[in-house]
């Protein structure tokens, strides 16, 4: 019945890399979808990451004064992947 513990444990789980939750009772599934689901900030930078590394044919290349390598494009390509699927 706790909603903010239950945001919390979600927040604390997508830290530590987690990509879902299990509900144990159907009223907790909006919090948790919200939860695990990428931010409007976070779309954003996906997507100029995304076109960035298209540009620079997927290679390294430099962001906003920051390294983006292939972990990183990889990253942004599962954002976006996600926000297709998310229910927002």
């Amino acid at each position: 019945d706790d909603m903010e513990a239950l945001a919390r444990d979600v927040t604390y789980a997508c830290r530590l890399g987690f990509g879902g939750k299990l509900a144990v009772h159907p009223r907790q599934v909006a919090a948790i979808n919200d939860g695990f689901s990428p931010s409007p900030a976070d779309l954003e930078w996906a997507r100029r990451v995304v076109a960035a590394a298209s540009a620079a044919g997927d290679n390294a290349l430099r962001l906003d004064g920051k390294l983006v390598d292939r972990p990183v494009i990889e990253r942004a390509r599962a954002l976006l992947r996600t926000a297709q699927r998310s229910p927002r």
